[in-house]
């Protein structure tokens, strides 16, 4: 097995433990009010009152975690391989939401997790493999970048005044198309990091745009957790995640595009298998369930005491004879 696949994979989980971590801190914060809920985002007052509270503290040490264990990940491998891979996340975020609850997982979501972990296998087993370091078009990655931050801004503009669910998902798509570039810039700044040394790093715009995108997309994702559920904020950021980082793979990177017809043919249904996933995770049946208890047994009827027999008097004396 490649040393990226085990490192991808615990970059997920730790990025998925941080999601539901902080988005447990963010839904009990003070400012996520009335006022605040119709804004465009939260205000600034939201995320003051996060870093005050130990829960979300914890949450960004492991984001930190999961983000240098990704940034080893990407180094290793390709942006085409390792992103994927990312969809994990939501499959390792949803058990971990439950966690101290009392629900469940339904049963359809069991089958969605099933599907996606069967399309990512299908993905890594079809897919060539590329040089991890293959060389970069900067003209390619300045367009990109600019193509991603008026796709951003829209989003954001089209959240307002929408339903919790609908923001949460605009929101959390906005933010995954940031993860995306920002996998992208963090490959590049690692690379020219190990080979060059930090300072070439320091030298480079792409270090100091990595620094930007991080926290917008830090932001975004926070706000995607705070104003609905975690649901539909974390599948959106999963699924646009990985699709927008293997078309910057092909794109930005000098890879040859799959030609061949079964390598397409096993993208095609791979790619299908996780869509189909992340659709039946967002489907009301998926939705968690109270868990079963044995029913409590009703105490039992008393019956009532009977009432006292009255006392029993004595025959009375016989009358005179007749």
């Amino acid at each position: 097995m490649p040393t990226f696949v085990p490192l991808s994979l615990l970059a997920a989980f730790l990025l998925a433990s941080s999601a539901a971590v902080q988005q447990r801190a963010a839904a009990r914060s003070h400012y996520v009010a009335d006022d605040d809920a119709r804004a465009v985002v939260p205000g600034p007052g939201h995320f003051l009152d996060l870093v005050t509270r130990p829960l979300w503290l914890v949450g960004w040490l492991l984001n930190l975690a999961g983000f240098l264990m990704q940034a080893v990940a990407l180094h290793l491998g390709t942006l085409t391989q390792v992103q994927p891979l990312m969809v994990t996340q939501l499959v390792f975020a949803l058990p971990l939401a439950l966690v101290g609850t009392r629900l469940r997982m339904a049963r359809t979501a069991w089958w969605a997790v099933a599907a996606i972990c069967a399309g990512l296998a299908l993905l890594l087993a079809v897919q060539d493999h590329p040089p991890a370091h293959a060389p970069l078009d900067r003209t390619r990655m300045v367009i990109a970048t600019a193509a991603i931050a008026v796709a951003v801004v829209t989003l954001v503009g089209v959240s307002y005044a929408r339903r919790p669910a609908a923001r949460a998902a605009l929101l959390g798509t906005a933010a995954g198309l940031l993860y995306a570039l920002s996998a992208l810039l963090l490959k590049e700044t690692t690379d020219v990091t190990l080979t060059n040394g930090l300072h070439a790093t320091v030298t480079r715009w792409p270090a100091y745009a990595l620094c930007g995108v991080t926290l917008t997309s830090l932001w975004l994702g926070q706000a995607a957790f705070a104003v609905g559920p975690l649901a539909a904020a974390i599948t959106a950021m999963t699924i646009t995640n990985p699709t927008a980082a293997y078309a910057l793979g092909l794109s930005v990177f000098d890879v040859p595009t799959p030609r061949q017809p079964g390598v397409t043919a096993g993208v095609v249904v791979a790619a299908g298998l996780v869509i189909s996933g992340v659709y039946l995770l967002s489907r009301p049946a998926a939705l968690p369930r109270p868990r079963r208890t044995a029913p409590r047994q009703p105490p039992a009827q008393r019956l009532p005491n009977r009432p006292p027999r009255p006392p029993r008097l004595p025959n009375p004396p016989p009358g005179p004879p007749c």
